[in-house]
Order: C-alpha cells, then structure tokens, then sequence
C-alpha cells in the first residue's frame, strides 16, 4: 500500500507541474499580445491626441480611441488585407503633420489620401501588409521577398498602373522610361513597354564608304573620348576585339542606298560659303558644336575625321536613302551648296587626336569571322542594323517582372559591398554592370547617379502580376500619321521631329501645330516657310530653312490653314472690328496695368523672354489672340504667361492692341538720326 501512495505522490506531482506549464504557455499568448509594439504606438498615439486637443469634440475622439488591430481590406486586389494603418495612425489627421514617425500625415498625392480605402499601403510602398510588428512589416529580415520600397523609388508603384513613357504626376519615373528607351535598352532585354520602339542607332551597311579604319577603332574602344554626350556605351574592349569588330564591319558590302555615292573624290568646294551655309541652314537647332546646340543629333565637332568628303556630298542630297528612319530633313541643297559645306566640314570640323587614314584595309578572312562572333557576343544588332541580320535574337535577360524579383534570387557576384535588396542591386547593374564578376558582357554607360535612380524607378514598375484591369491606366500614346501629300511633305522635311500634331511628333519646338490654322494667317506662314525668322529671341532652337519651293510652301500653309482647326476658337475679337477707343483701352493694360513689355519686345523695346509682338497682327489670327488671353495654358499646360484672369471686356480690349501692333522698323544705327554717334 506504501508503494501505491508513493505512486499515487508522484503521479499528483506531474499532474500539478504539467498544469503550472500549461497555465504558463497559456499565459505567454495574451502576455505577447499584450506587449506587441503596436499596442505602445496606439497609447502613444492617444496621448497625442488628448495634448494636441483643442475643443471638447477633440477631447471625446481622443478618448474613443481603442487599442487593435486596424486594417483595409481591398476586394478588388485579390482580397488583400494592409494593416499597415495599426501603427500609422495618423495618415488622414492633418493635425499631426509634424508628429514623428509612425504618427505623420501621409504627404497630399494625387491619390492620398481620398484613395486610401481603395488602394491601401502595399500597393505603393510594398512591405508585408499583414504584418504587424515593424521588422516583419517592413521587411528588414534579410532576404525578405518584398521589403518596403525606399522613398525614393516610390514613384516606381505608378508604374504598375500607369503605362506610357510620360506620367504627369510621377516625373522621375517619366524620366527613367525615356532614358530606357534613349539608351536601347530593349534592344538587348525584354522590357514592357517596348511597344514600337526603334533604335536611333546608324545602320552599319558600307561603312568602307564612310569612314576610316582608324576612326572606327577609336570609337569602338571609347566612344565617349570622342562624342562626350553619345549614347553608344563602352563595351571595354580589349585590342584584339576591336580589331576583329573593325575587320568584320570594313567587310559588310553597302546597301543599294549607298550606291549614290559617287565613284571618285568630289571638286573642291569654297569652305568660306560652306561655313555661311553651315549657320544659315541652323544646323545647332538639332546637333551640338562644341557643346553649342540642341544635342538631339550627333556632335558635329569632329564629324571631318570621320567621314570621308565624297560620302558626305552624297549624305548631303539625300539623308533619307542613307538612313530611312533619321530624323534629319532634306534641305533640297544644290549640288554647289553641298560641295562647299562638306568642304567646310572637312576642313574646319577635325579632330586633331584621330590619326590620319592610312592604306586601304583588306581585313583577312579569319579576322572578319571572329569580328562576327564578337559581333552577336555584344549584341550589336539590338541597335544598329546589318542587311541580313534583323532578327538577332535579344542577348541579355528578361527583364519581365524585374520589379517584383526576390533579391535571394539575385545574383550579387563579388559585391559584397551591396545591401541585399533589389534596389541596391539594380543600381550597381546600371552603374557599374561589370563590377560583378569578370567577361560580363553589359557595357557601361556612364549614367550619372540621377539618371541612375530614374532607370532604377523605371525598372521597379515592372511588377510580376498586373493590377487589376480597372485600375489599368492606357498608355494612349499618339499614332496620328498626317494623310495625302501634306503626309508626304511633312515626311519629306521632316517636321514631326520637332513639332506635334495631334500628339504625335517630337516636341523641340514650343509650337504644337493641331490648331495652328487658328493660331496664325495663312499669307503669314506661306512666307515663314520660306523665310523663317526669329519670333522668340530666346531661344536657341529655332525653326531651320527648309528651301521648299513656292508651291510647296502654299500647299502646306493651305492645308494647316483648312485642316488644323479649333472650333472653339472665335474668328474675330469683335464684330467688324475694334475701335480706337478699344485700342487705346488695350495699350494702357498692356503697358500699365499688365507690365506685359517685361516679356515682350514692341518697338524694338521690351524683355525677350516671350515672342516679339512687332507685326502680331499680320502673324496671329485675332481671335486667337483673345482666345490665348483668357487661359494660355489652354493650349500649352506648360506656358509661362501668367493667366490674369481677365475678364471678357478687358482680354478684347488687350486682344484689340495687340493686333494692332505693326510691323518693327530697325533700330536706327550709328550715325543714322536717333542713332548712337
């Protein structure tokens, strides 16, 4: 029986000691709970709003504040749940804007904080939204799949919703884009967006016709010693590559185009009219001289090392046969004009450091096949072409989804310099691609660090999963193509590659052409077509003379005058006319009330930063002038006269003088009356 109590002892022992454990790991859960952070942060945040009270009203919201979990449920985006608003209490309370962290109001975009339900957090700043302690929510474990996107890359979220290069309300992810597209990136990755990108780069058909070999293997081993500004990229090769590449590209017969190039060195050309010509013709509205110019073409500054005379006398007559999709327009030079501006060029546009071409290069059959190979081992053909070769397949990864790739999946190499994060890796990639590990094959682009974080912003929009249709924003890019002749005629010359028309063109100029039939008289831009002159002394990137003949120039003015029309714009400031009291009313707002000659010249007097308003009669259509007076951003959002609000009485009184304005006479000279000594 002793042996039966000391059994029936032990057995109520471990009975009371595995009920003092149970009690115990039932006590751990409401103790973690108790102690979890966001319960500190909620008490936090309640005294906040109890010292900041103000009013009895304030008082009670302060007190009706209760501790737990808060979170938005979101349906339509797979039935996600964000609880991210647990600790950041404050983002719709404007009353904390300048309480810490996690308390502040969320920063006014143009989705927050009205969105906010339907959006949520993740969708923009990523982080794990069920989370609710600030490690696991914000993804700082290493290796964590989606940690919270750093400030500066938060623009990227746009992207998963927004397509297109050009985003109003997220500029660096805009910028990042285009600098996807100007440096041919989809020429070796898959990138969405691609859409109908095409390379800038030259073709590379018949450059035994072009060039020297000693030119071509300086570019090749540094393009920028040559071109600071170009987007051709450093590929690094080493000596015997480039002469491979050279040997291979000296054996690429020319296309038909280059058939134009005529047999034999061209007659001499007078250097000095070529120079006169080289001005006249505005060359620096598109290239760069010296670091002068638009820079949207090549620089020109060495371009007499680089071409042989006799090819570009050809180029000269017909750019277009040469390369079909450059954006340069045909001038309708004479032949004499050719020959003296590509005398000019040959002999004042050199580059001293280019060695002097030397005996005709027959580059031997081995050299040429192991140019092709490093040809298709760099990718070459994802921007420039090779009669033959379009469909080279792309040589570098895709990059579909990039966004949304764990960095435990990323290759890191030899930097162990780089915070385990996607951002951090996709930086060093475009900054310093062959810093990873040695025969990589991505070149270096000698991105700046600013440039650097817009392509970054622009890779991280590109998530695995699409959003939700309803949230797809289209592109809605512009594919106008102008019809008839006037389509032929604007491709001819080219004029899309500065002017919009109905959203579609480049945008060098400031002067979009959908309405210009309403903007300017017909006889007025006949006549500038043909002899195009300064309207903003400002600007360095002025409309280029073409040499169209005289029907072209009025086939054209006819059309855009017929065609290009704003039905909202009124034809007339008022019915039969202004009168010179409405003039003279006009002139006193101009100059009195608005200080507009602050801006602009009349008389030869006035700013130079808007367009000179000498002769605004006989150039602009008087109903435009009260149209743009009542709302100039109306027609650009990005103009910068100020809109005064005027009301109808006084914009058709402005209107009235500013139409009335005439023609400047010159400035009197010296020695002439009025003039200086």
């Amino acid at each position: 029986m002793a042996g039966d109590d000391r059994s029936s002892d032990h057995l109520w022992l471990w009975f009371a000691l595995s009920s003092v454990v149970c009690l115990a790991v039932l006590a751990v859960s409401p103790i973690k709970d108790y102690l979890r952070e966001y319960r500190h942060y909620q008490t936090a945040y309640r005294t906040l709003l109890f010292e900041q009270a103000g009013s009895a009203e304030e008082v009670r919201k302060a007190a009706s504040q209760t501790v737990g979990i808060r979170q938005i449920w979101m349906p339509d985006f797979d039935n996600r749940v964000d609880r991210c608003v647990t600790c950041h209490l404050g983002i719709e309370n404007p009353r904390v804007s300048t309480a810490p962290e996690p308390f502040g109001v969320h920063p006014v975009t143009p989705h927050s904080p009205d969105d906010l339900q339907r959006f949520g957090c993740v969708i923009c700043h990523r982080g794990q939204g069920r989370a609710t302690s600030r490690v696991e929510a914000h993804g700082e474990a290493p290796d964590w799949d989606s940690p919270l996107l750093p400030l500066r890359y938060t623009e990227a979220s746009c992207g998963r919703c927004h397509d297109g290069d050009s985003i109003p309300e997220a500029s660096l992810l805009s910028t990042g884009r285009a600098l996807v597209r100007q440096a041919g990136c989809f020429g070796c990755h898959e990138i969405p967006g691609r859409g109908t990108w095409r390379s800038g780069a030259p073709d590379l058909n018949g450059l035994n016709r072009k060039t020297s070999p000693e030119w071509l293997m300086m570019w090749l081993k540094s393009p920028r010693n040559l071109q600071p500004g170009t987007w051709m990229p450093d590929f690094h090769l080493s000596d015997a590559e480039a002469d491979a590449l050279v040997a291979f590209l000296w054996d690429q017969a020319p296309t038909p185009a280059l058939t134009l190039v005529p047999a034999g060195d061209p007659p001499p050309g007078d250097a000095d009219a070529g120079g006169t010509l080289f001005r006249a013709s505005r060359c620096i509205t598109c290239h760069t001289l010296e670091g002068r110019g638009n820079g949207s073409a090549p620089e020109l500054s060495g371009i007499g090392s680089k071409v042989n005379r006799r090819w570009l006398v050809a180029f000269l007559g017909d750019p277009h046969a040469f390369q079909p999709h450059t954006e340069m327009p045909r001038y309708n030079f004479s032949r004499q004009d050719r020959l003296d501006m590509s005398q000019y060029l040959v002999e004042e546009l050199v580059d001293p450091s280019i060695p002097a071409p030397g005996p005709p290069l027959r580059p031997a059959l081995r050299a040429v096949q192991e140019g092709e190979r490093i040809y298709r081992k760099y990718g070459c053909g994802g921007c420039h072409r090779l009669a033959g070769r379009e469909d080279d397949a792309p040589i570098g990864p895709d990059l579909s989804g990039i966004g949304d790739k764990p960095a435990a999946l990323l290759d890191f190499g030899d930097r162990d310099d780089l915070l385990r994060t996607l951002p951090d890796w996709l930086a060093a990639k475009v900054s310093a691609p062959r810093t990873f590990r040695d025969n990589l094959k991505m070149p270096d682009f000698h991105f700046t660090s600013e440039q650097v974080q817009a392509i970054v912003t622009a890779l991280l929009s590109h998530g695995r999963l699409p959003v939700p249709q309803k949230y797809q924003v289209a592109a809605g890019e512009a594919t106008y193509a102008p019809p008839g002749r006037f389509g032929k005629l604007v491709e001819k010359y080219r004029c899309m590659s500065c002017h919009l028309i109905q959203g579609a063109g480049g945008d060098i100029s400031t002067a979009p052409l959908g309405a210009e039939g309403s903007r300017v008289r017909r006889e007025w831009l006949a006549r500038y077509m043909l002899h195009p002159s300064t309207i903003r002394p400002i600007l360095t990137d002025r409309m280029i003379p073409l040499r169209l003949t005289d029907e072209e120039a009025g086939f054209i003015a006819d059309f855009i005058a017929n065609v290009y029309v704003d039905n909202d714009v009124p034809g007339e400031i008022v019915p039969g006319g202004p009168s010179a009291d409405r003039i003279q009313r006009g002139r006193q707002l101009f100059f009195e009330r608005h200080g507009c000659q602050a801006c602009h010249m009349v008389g030869n007097r006035g700013g130079y930063f808007g367009p000179l308003l000498d002769g605004a009669g006989d150039r602009l259509e008087p109903g435009w002038i009260l149209w743009w007076l009542r709302g100039p951003q109306r027609w650009r959002a990005d103009v910068r006269c100020p809109d005064y609000g005027l009301d109808e009485e006084d914009a058709r009184d402005l209107a009235a003088y500013v139409a009335s304005i005439p023609a400047a006479t010159p400035a009197p000279g010296p020695g002439s009356p009025g003039g200086g000594p």
